[in-house]
């Protein structure tokens, strides 16, 4: 192993459950809080204060109509269009799928923001009315790459529901 450097990960002091009526999910108990500049519903956090893109995101719109398994041939193909639409995107992963009454979409890839290069995680879940996305960015491919285990774990704890999960007592 001798030439070989090994990545650097960052340090965290634990997690911290995020619950909300909609969405419940893990981040590291250090990471800043942020709302949305414009009201709307969900929350961002950040390792930093300072760099405001490179953030865990998640963003909830109520759709006014219910979303069926129908429906996910069409959503999936205006939310791919969409992100192939940005200045000089990538995708690099892709998936969409059923599971009961819920509905996912799910990418990865890299676009042109203000002269830099962004790397985004993106998954969709359609549940009722609501679409709940919730997004790992990282404000370079760099950031991304050195934040990634912290955005895996609010990514894969991520739960969508219809009531705000409790505490359980014992």
């Amino acid at each position: 192993m001798a030439g070989k450097t090994q990545k650097q990960y960052p340090a965290i002091k634990g997690l911290t459950w995020h619950r909300d009526q909609y969405y419940s999910f893990y981040t590291p108990l250090d990471w800043h809080r942020f709302y949305w500049a414009d009201d709307r519903q969900g929350e961002i956090h950040g390792p930093d204060p300072d760099d405001p893109l490179t953030v865990f995101a998640v963003d909830v719109k109520d759709l006014g109509t219910q979303v069926t398994a129908d429906d996910l041939d069409v959503l999936a193909e205006g939310f791919f269009e969409s992100i192939e639409q940005l200045p000089e995107s990538h995708i690099e992963f892709r998936d969409q799928k059923t599971a009961g009454s819920q509905l996912k979409l799910e990418t990865k890839y890299t676009f042109r923001e203000q002269g830099e290069t962004r790397k985004c995680w993106v998954r969709v879940f359609y549940h009722g009315t609501r679409q709940i996305a919730m997004t790992a960015q990282g404000a370079t491919p760099e950031k991304y790459d050195y934040w990634l285990p912290w955005f895996f774990e609010a990514m894969m704890t991520a739960q969508v529901h219809s009531t705000k999960p409790q505490f359980e007592s014992r």
